[in-house]
């Protein structure tokens, strides 16, 4: 890419019958509409948002700032969960604000388990958006995909993180997070919160 351009040629959007037929495998992924927000499926648009967030500090908690290929791999990743798992990546949309963040279901290399994850743009913060977002996403796990539980993977410093798993009803799950730190040293210090579908123990 040279100096000049600002973006790859993969993230720019190109018209066509190629454009089409995305707009219309996008239109597969379950939309969820809650009392503010809407979650619906990744277009290649919501790319500049998305590496807003990856190349900035507000990645440091997940193991960033990265690069913008890096944000790429990890937006086509968990994007291309939807045709591999039927699950991954949401777009969410609040009333004055599109692309205000994204909440997956989804799998990094060596996740022992689905994660339930959650990140908004700076300005999207502080008005219960992440709680909204999280919870439709986390309840859409249990009764679209009839999963029991569903974790959330937390750096044991961000507090903010914490407060919002245990505003959600999440618990921190001892066991898992002792396996996880048994398989991947980069997650030796990782909290796992887990989400129980409602009745169980």
């Amino acid at each position: 890419m040279s100096p000049a351009q600002t973006t790859a040629a993969c993230e720019r959007h190109h018209p066509g019958p190629g454009a089409r037929a995305a707009a219309r495998l996008c239109g597969k992924v379950p939309v969820i509409d809650t009392r503010r927000l809407q979650l619906r499926g990744p277009r290649i648009y919501d790319f500049k948002a998305f590496a807003k967030i990856y190349e900035s500090d507000r990645a440091i908690l997940m193991g960033g700032p990265f690069s913008r290929e890096e944000a790429w791999q990890e937006f086509t990743n968990y994007t291309a969960l939807w045709l591999l798992h039927g699950h991954g990546l949401w777009t969410i949309d609040a009333l004055t604000t599109p692309s205000a963040g994204f909440v997956l279901l989804g799998y990094e290399w060596d996740d022992p388990e689905p994660e339930l994850g959650i990140f908004l743009d700076e300005a999207s913060e502080g008005q219960g958006i992440a709680q909204e977002a999280l919870e439709a996403a986390r309840d859409h796990a249990f009764a679209a995909l009839n999963w029991d539980s569903v974790v959330s993977y937390v750096a044991n410093d961000n507090d903010r993180c914490i407060r919002l798993m245990e505003t959600c009803g999440a618990t921190r799950d001892l066991a898992a997070e002792a396996a996880l730190a048994d398989t991947c040293d980069s997650h030796a210090d990782t909290l796992v919160y887990r989400h129980r579908k409602a009745g169980d123990a």
